[in-house]
């Protein structure tokens, strides 16, 4: 059938999911996303339409799939406050929802963050699941 994806969506948005978590919103390039994900740019913007809505589904992708507290999850969150949410009504939904659910599992998603970005800048404190329900 022409025109039918010939890709798995999911292992696609994990990929994606990783890389924007790896590099942020403005680090991941487009030949960033082509080299984590196997697809040719064509095939990336057919399917996603640009940048911010392959992120924007990797984002709730990576959300529905994993614990709120599960580090990916996490980096993706400070990815979006960082560089997204702000000018991304969709995304700071996404974001919103997240840190709803983790605040009604009993978790402290500032806590959370927090331990996060300790974690990644290699400093000592506590661990991003630390807490976690």
């Amino acid at each position: 059938m022409v025109g039918t994806p010939r890709f798995d969506r999911a292992e696609v948005l994990a990929h994606t999911a990783r890389t924007f978590a790896e590099r942020g919103y403005a680090g991941a390039s487009i030949s960033h996303l082509v080299d984590a994900t196997g697809l040719l740019r064509g095939s990336l913007y057919g399917a996603f339409g640009s940048k911010a809505g392959l992120f924007r589904e990797a984002l709730r992708q990576a959300v529905a799939a994993s614990p709120g507290s599960a580090p990916l999850v996490l980096d993706l969150i400070v990815v979006a406050l960082r560089e997204r949410a702000a000018h991304d009504p969709a995304v700071s939904e996404t974001v919103r929802s997240a840190l709803r659910a983790l605040g009604e599992a009993g978790a402290q998603p500032g806590e959370l963050l927090y331990a996060r970005l300790l974690d990644r800048a290699g400093l000592p404190g506590r661990t991003a699941t630390a807490g976690a329900p």
